[in-house]
């Protein structure tokens, strides 16, 4: 990457209550960018954040709106000491907003800080917010290269950026990336005109399998299927029963699932949504009870018209007969009767999802290193050996995982009580 500052026209500026801002001459328009670490001066850029978020003409900019963002700086950066913080870059063209890149400033290790997408590893997509009108791909680079001119990383990590996306055109050739190639699972519902016809023209096999799970179910009990819109009776209380049996399942299956084991997470859950508008964002929570008591859940969002599956959870107990998948089938319905045209399923690459969608969206990583230290992270763990330890877990037995996983915690804990840290080998296990 080339940090110089040739053809640029650059000077530090102050300004009052702000954050660090830096001056940048491009194409004969004069340009602010400013780097904003505060909750204060984040949450001041509310209105024009907002606004962005109505410009912007690309999907999957759920995960970098304000919504999602601030209740998440609010739940996961309080006033205690972390090692994260935020680092929202934003880029004015005289008193308008034409560019917001919420980021944040991660430590992995003593030696080593990254700059990662604020919100990481929850956020599943990474891209940015900006005018069409007022930034293009040149500027974009520019934006980048004075970013990392900044000096107070040692690489800049994007995980999950849509290939469609303006950010994925402005990181294409720079720093490296894995071999393995990322994409996000969706339903297309563009082209459904309703649930019926939609269910009619499944293969014959898949209906008779869906037919059969509910039929299972229902000799169970009286089934039931509840939306609950975020602030609803029975929203808040439901989260943490959804929460409870991720928990359950996590541990059942080893998998990591550091954020769902946070105390902070279901507050952070429960805030979102707090200003929802038909367009503008929806946080949902599904359930699938059986005689009043939930057996499988969804927490997902609606952004404009795509509806994200962000988690589900099931109760161990009815595992064998699959009420996931009968939740799944209930979510898509409550979908196409909504007027959502995009049914996401994000970027776990799990085989079940190839027969409830039909189309893909490929997704791009890009690790930029910025210093020495930084160019041998990248290459050598971020490109090469966590991919690899990633999937020889993944391809392990779930009860090895779990056995594997509770000795890695052990393992943690004591090295935490003797000043050890395993966080560079727990970060590669999902």
């Amino acid at each position: 990457m080339d940090l110089s500052s040739r053809g640029l026209d650059r000077a530090i500026v102050a300004r009052t209550g702000r954050g660090r801002v830096t001056r940048l001459v491009h194409q004969g328009r004069t340009l602010e960018l400013e780097c904003r670490e505060s909750l204060e001066d984040i949450q001041d850029l509310k209105r024009d954040w907002q606004t962005l978020e109505n410009r912007c003409p690309e999907p999957f900019t759920y995960f970098q709106s304000f919504d999602w963002c601030m209740n998440w700086c609010r739940a996961f950066m309080g006033a205690e000491k972390t090692e994260v913080r935020p680092r929202v870059y934003t880029l004015w063209d005289g008193a308008d907003c034409v560019m917001i890149w919420p980021l944040m400033s991660r430590r992995v290790s003593p030696a080593i800080t990254l700059l990662v997408p604020l919100t990481a590893q929850m956020s599943q997509y990474a891209t940015l917010l900006y005018d069409p009108s007022r930034l293009d791909l040149a500027l974009g680079r520019t934006v980048l290269a004075e970013i990392g001119r900044d000096g107070e990383a040692d690489a800049i990590c994007i995980d999950h950026a849509p290939q469609s996306s303006l950010l994925a055109q402005i990181l294409d050739g720079k720093g490296v990336s894995p071999e393995d190639a990322q994409q996000s699972s969706i339903l297309d519902l563009s082209g459904i005109k309703d649930w019926d016809s939609h269910h009619r023209a499944l293969p014959k096999k898949q209906r008779l399998q869906r037919n059969s799970r509910r039929n299972r179910l229902e000799k169970l009990g009286t089934l039931d299927y509840q939306v609950y819109p975020a602030g609803s009776a029975g929203y808040a209380e439901n989260i943490d029963r959804c929460i409870a049996m991720k928990q359950a399942w996590l541990k059942g299956t080893g998998r990591l699932g550091r954020d769902v084991f946070d105390p902070r997470f279901a507050a952070f859950l429960r805030g979102l949504g707090d200003t929802p508008s038909e367009d503008g964002g929806r946080v949902f929570l599904h359930a699938l009870t059986l005689d009043g008591a939930p057996i499988a859940m969804e927490i997902g969002m609606r952004f404009r018209q795509d509806y994200y599956c962000f988690l589900g959870a099931i109760d161990l107990e009815y595992q064998k007969f699959s009420p996931g998948k009968v939740q799944m089938e209930n979510a898509q319905r409550w979908a196409i009767e909504t007027g959502i045209r995009r049914f996401d399923f994000l970027n776990d690459p799990s085989t079940y999802k190839s027969s409830w969608t039909n189309t893909t969206e490929p997704l791009a990583a890009c690790y930029l290193p910025l210093t020495s230290l930084g160019r041998l992270y990248c290459r050598h763990w971020m490109a090469g050996l966590k991919p690899r330890v990633r999937t020889l877990y993944h391809g392990i037995g779930a009860s090895t995982r779990a056995r594997l996983l509770s000795a890695l915690e052990a393992v943690q804990r004591f090295l935490g009580r003797n000043g050890g840290s395993m966080g560079l080998v727990l970060c590669c296990i999902p």
